[in-house]
């Protein structure tokens, strides 16, 4: 059964990498929206098993749309990535339900096993 991923971010070049990243992967079916609302608005029809999202989005930031998300699915296993990957900030989006964080600039060609991994956490 593949893994039904949600990946928000408002950076097309992002989002484009993250796409051929994890369409490599052939058990991760990728829902892609561009911002928090646009998740929200795909959210029933995309029903997603984990979400990965930016941290730092101009209409509704990840920890925001993190809360959102869990009101709508609860116990959604969410993944955040930042481009401020600094200890205290990673245990902030900890405390807050994150499953993991990863931090921007990724490796594309371990995407799919980090985000597996930290799923399996």
């Amino acid at each position: 059964m593949p893994l039904r991923l949600l990946f928000v971010d408002d950076d097309p070049d992002i989002r484009t990498i993250v796409e051929l990243a994890l369409g490599l992967d052939p058990t991760i079916e990728l829902g892609v929206a561009a911002s928090a609302s646009e998740a929200l608005s795909a959210l029933a029809a995309a029903r997603p098993d984990a979400a990965l999202l930016d941290v730092s989005m101009p209409d509704m930031d990840g920890p925001t749309l993190l809360v959102a998300l869990h009101d709508r699915v609860p116990g959604l296993p969410v993944i955040f990535m930042t481009a401020h990957g600094r200890e205290r900030g990673v245990a902030a989006l900890r405390a807050i339900g994150a499953r993991g964080v990863i931090v921007k600039p990724f490796d594309p060609l371990s995407l799919s096993a980090q985000i597996r991994a930290l799923l399996s956490d």
